[in-house]
């Protein structure tokens, strides 16, 4: 084991499954020693007889939803989950289906003594195939789930047609075509390692992008994704204090913000990530030489207008040109 220890966010509405995935997870994974926060809305534990133990420990949540929870409780169970268990593999965190994941994820990226042991893998999100698009129109909260995760299941297609499907896939990526989109009957899925995504690392972050349709703007309803892509090199300080304002003011309109970034000066690709009004900054791999120094990021949101972020980018821009 090495520290930290990876860390798997499970979101998704209620009834879109999300304990049959902790199911098949738990027995997929019997070489793992697992430890497993479920989180339950109101005073009793509706899925405790539902979920399958094996020879893991099981850690309950039972007073209240993790978002509202989240300066309190969680990250008390989290402190005294690091104390108490000093040896295990993976943490796996089932919020409940009112949960906004943003407010779960930043525990693990806020908290610095908590962030040395424990590392966010990745936010998964299960959708409903069959009720989803209800969903969507009713609750701004399933809207927030996919937008913000970095791996989305597509659950219970058995139950629909290949139409119906194809819908879903593309609704669905009109709200975040950045996530792995991975499709499921019963929570059972063999694509991809789901304990193994390494999401927030600067590789995939870099990786991701390779293949990202970045520089334009793709909505569903409210929620709008708008991409960029520049060659100008951008002023790390100018651009920091940009960000830090947007988030501060308008924080709430953000779901999810990710970039692979030009700073003036620097020989290194930079790696900019939001969780709720935070934003990270990584260094990624050095440019390589000779290459054309491109920058490119993306906004998930609701009602983001382009414009301005095209001006507030722009504003951004060094005035030097470094090589």
């Amino acid at each position: 084991m090495q520290y930290p220890i990876p860390v798997t966010v499970l979101t998704g509405f209620l009834g879109a499954g999300k304990t049959s995935l902790l199911n098949n997870l738990i027995r997929k994974n019997t070489d793992k020693k697992l430890i497993v926060l479920e989180n339950e809305f109101g005073e009793v534990s509706i899925d405790s007889d539902l979920v399958f133990k094996g020879d893991n420990e099981l850690f309950e949540i039972s007073n209240g939803c993790i978002c509202c929870s989240m300066s309190g409780e969680f990250n008390d169970v989290l402190a005294q989950l690091i104390k108490d268990v000093p040896v295990f593999d993976h943490l796996v965190v089932e919020s409940t289906g009112i949960a906004d994941p943003s407010a779960v994820a930043a525990a693990f990226i806020g908290d610095q003594i908590i962030q040395s042991h424990l590392r966010l893998d990745a936010v998964i999100c299960l959708v409903d195939a069959q009720n989803m698009e209800t969903l969507l129109k009713e609750r701004e909260e399933a809207r927030k789930q996919i937008a913000f995760s970095d791996v989305i299941i597509i659950n219970k297609t058995d139950l629909i047609t290949e139409e119906q499907l194809t819908r879903v896939v593309e609704i669905v990526k009109k709200i975040n075509n950045y996530a792995k989109i991975i499709t499921a009957v019963k929570g059972e899925q063999d694509e991809v390692n789901l304990l193994n995504m390494e999401a927030y690392t600067t590789k995939m972050v870099e990786q991701g992008f390779k293949f990202f349709p970045i520089g334009q703007q793709v909505a569903h309803d409210e929620v709008v994704s708008q991409s960029f892509v520049f060659d100008h090199p951008l002023d790390l300080l100018k651009f920091r204090h940009w960000l830090n304002v947007l988030l501060v003011i308008q924080g709430q309109s953000f779901y999810r913000i990710k970039g692979v970034l030009n700073f003036a000066g620097l020989d290194e690709r930079h790696i900019v990530q939001s969780v709720m009004n935070n934003a990270t900054y990584t260094p990624g791999s050095d440019w390589e030489e000779g290459m054309v120094r491109t920058s490119k990021i993306v906004f998930i949101g609701k009602n983001l207008r382009r414009d301005l972020l095209e001006k507030g980018l722009k504003n951004c821009y060094s005035d030097f040109a470094f090589l």
